[in-house]
């Protein structure tokens, strides 16, 4: 199983139209997860930051509302498993792992998606590279094949 990012979400439901290139790839990712060719998960945080860039991106809070729910059913309608966030303790248990994180909101995913033995993280966010040793960085291009 692999863990989607919130920079992948975003460009399946968000921001499709202006990462035109980026969407490629991505709705060739979906078309296999679809396809039941790749397990994939995400979490509750990643469903959140896709909801909060809807409402910081819009132009009021009602406009930003329906495009964040519009972008959180088409990811619950995908047949993608929802990781919750870990406990406190398994969160402080985990974490030193990936210390050389440079980004904290990347923090998050690393834990959720190592304590769930994702094989990878699949983002467009560089900052993953780091820790690569702990829970291989991909992204959707690695999947085109």
């Amino acid at each position: 199983m692999i863990y989607l990012d919130t920079s992948v979400l975003l460009v399946h439901t968000l921001t499709e139209s202006i990462e035109v290139a980026r969407a490629v790839a991505v709705r060739r990712l979906f078309a296999k997860i679809d396809a039941g060719l790749i397990s994939a998960a995400t979490s509750f945080y990643a469903l959140h930051e896709v909801y909060v860039v809807a409402l910081e991106n819009a132009p009021d809070v009602e406009t930003g509302s329906r495009f964040g729910k519009g972008a959180l059913q088409k990811l619950l309608a995908a047949p993608l498993r929802i990781l919750p966030f870990v406990t406190r303790t398994e969160r402080r248990r985990i974490a030193d792992k990936f210390a050389k994180l440079k980004d904290a909101s990347d923090l998050p995913h690393a834990i959720i998606a190592y304590a769930a033995a994702c094989e990878a993280i699949v983002a467009y966010d560089e900052h993953f590279r780091a820790i690569a040793s702990v829970i291989p960085y991909k992204t959707p291009n690695d999947f085109l094949r």
